[in-house]
């Protein structure tokens, strides 16, 4: 599966042509929905004791949730968005790389994985609300935070 991954970043490794914007939020809130319900099926295959094969496409879909999830923080970030709406952006970048990985080992907790993507794509859902309104209407201070303080 590492293959696989390296096979998606190395397909995926050019920026966005378009710059991220609340069109980007709003279809990155549209795949966060489409991954949580594809993540529900996978869950609940696991718990009928069925053998879980993990499709490239669907690592592929999670990969580029994870990316444009940072393209999204860093959008914020220029714009002098709400600091923390970028923070959160990047943690969920960073998850969705961490749980891929952890859903690679065959020897590990799969389920756990994938519990953890479905509770990502269930906030997500909620963010994208959030990232999808216009910058100077947001409710929180216009910096870019220190996300290692929070």
């Amino acid at each position: 599966m590492l293959k696989r991954l390296t096979a998606c970043l190395i397909l995926t490794a050019s920026p966005l042509s378009a710059q991220a914007s609340t069109e980007l939020a709003r279809q990155w809130g549209q795949e966060a929905s489409r991954l949580s319900v594809e993540t529900a099926q996978l869950i609940h295959a696991v718990d009928l004791g069925q053998r879980l094969e993990i499709s490239e496409t669907y690592t592929l879909d999670v990969y580029r949730f994870g990316r444009t999830s940072a393209d999204l923080a860093r959008w914020i970030d220029g714009a002098r968005g709400p600091g923390d709406l970028g923070c959160l952006l990047r943690s969920m970048a960073a998850e969705s790389e961490d749980q891929l990985i952890a859903l690679e080992d065959p020897a590990g907790a799969q389920r756990d994985s994938l519990s953890r993507l479905a509770v990502l794509f269930s906030n997500a859902e909620r963010v994208a609300s959030v990232a999808q309104k216009p910058l100077k209407d947001a409710q929180t201070p216009q910096r870019v935070a220190n996300c290692s303080a929070q």
